[in-house]
């Protein structure tokens, strides 16, 4: 069976469309770091890593570095049986998601390779079709940048709020509702609400019959009492994105009143993601698939665990919608906010390559 025989990391920037701003900061491109598995019939796989500083603590740098010690004991593994491979790379590197994100890809993408086995039907193969959101930022141009989602045909809109001005906050909302009222709202605060503030500015929105589907991570990541508080007196679903990385966290939300987990392959990583799933499911939380600005090649990976598991009720999986790639991955066909897997359950995802 074939053997990894070199792993290489390669940091890579891919720009955007427009600045990108959220209550926690800003950035005009994407930085990653790529993970190029070697196997030893000569085929190669990319796995991607885009760490987010203020989610799991990882940067560009950390992840080159993880990726640089744990890449050489992997060297002679087996990759037709993935477990192992997935377990090392978590006993090495238990508190890097990202980085083990990276990892992980390559080994599940190399898996697929190898057995002529799309993701999709790995993960469940429930469907071969989902549809994303995308997220309108913190800028002053939000109302026209709702207005080309729903030309594309783009139905649900996540708009970024959480800001010290929360007045501002309010009426960059009611501009993307004026801009597209059809549209179903996600408001994602990234942290940015004191708990009360959250309910006034929800309550505000709703008074005025704009169309709120939920609220994400409305308070900071250490603040779950905050969080359950928000839980249990918001009108809309309060889901968990920051406050839930790990196993751990997602038990310890399991009997709250938080309504939701947001789960994220570079915050969870693959395993752990999936491991979620599994909780969330159990504690019968509704679920919601997002991404850091990754690109297509990692979406795609994304999107293969939501239409294979089936589990997600909401996904916010825009990154092929926000950067500007200078070629997109071809294992899906977007349309809007479709996104068309292009496997038939029987192939890879990838067609791996050789060097």
């Amino acid at each position: 069976m074939p053997r990894i025989r070199a792993i290489e990391a390669q940091p890579f920037e891919t720009p955007l469309h427009g600045v990108f701003v959220t209550s926690r900061g800003s950035s005009d491109k994407a930085r990653g770091v790529a993970v190029l598995l070697q196997l030893d019939d000569g085929r190669t796989v990319r796995g991607e890593s885009v760490p987010a500083s203020y989610v799991t603590g990882e940067t560009r740098e950390t992840v080159l570095e993880t990726v640089q010690q744990v890449g050489p004991t992997l060297i002679g593994m087996d990759v037709s049986d993935y477990a192992g491979p997935i377990a090392h790379i978590e006993r090495l590197a238990p508190h890097q998601p990202s980085a083990r994100c990276g990892m992980e890809m390559a080994i599940f993408l190399a898996w697929s390779l190898v057995h002529g086995m799309s993701l999709r039907r790995l993960w469940g193969g429930a469907s071969s079709q989902c549809e994303t959101d995308i997220t309108i930022p913190l800028v002053p141009e939000a109302g026209a940048l709702a207005a080309q989602a729903w030309q594309r045909g783009i139905r649900f809109l996540k708009v970024k709020v959480g800001q010290s001005d929360q007045e501002g906050d309010l009426q960059r909302v009611r501009e993307v509702h004026r801009a597209a009222p059809e549209a179903l709202l996600r408001l994602d605060a990234n942290q940015g609400f004191l708990p009360d503030e959250a309910l006034r500015f929800v309550d505000t929105l709703l008074n005025e019959s704009i169309p709120i589907q939920l609220l994400e991570q409305p308070v900071a990541k250490e603040d779950v009492a905050g969080l359950c508080y928000v839980a249990q007196r918001c009108p809309v679903p309060v889901f968990a994105d920051e406050s839930c990385r790990t196993r751990q966290e997602g038990l310890r939300l399991a009997d709250t009143p938080v309504h939701g987990f947001n789960l994220k392959i570079n915050k969870c990583g693959i395993q752990g993601t999936l491991d979620l799933i599994a909780i969330g499911r159990a504690a019968g939380k509704r679920l919601m698939l997002g991404c850091m600005l990754e690109t297509s090649h990692s979406i795609a990976v994304s999107a293969a665990i939501a239409c294979g598991t089936g589990a997600f009720e909401f996904l916010d999986l825009d990154g092929h919608l926000l950067l500007k790639e200078p070629q997109k991955s071809a294992a899906f066909y977007a349309e809007g906010g479709k996104i068309q897997l292009m496997d038939n359950g029987a192939t890879p995802l990838f067609e791996g390559e050789r060097r």
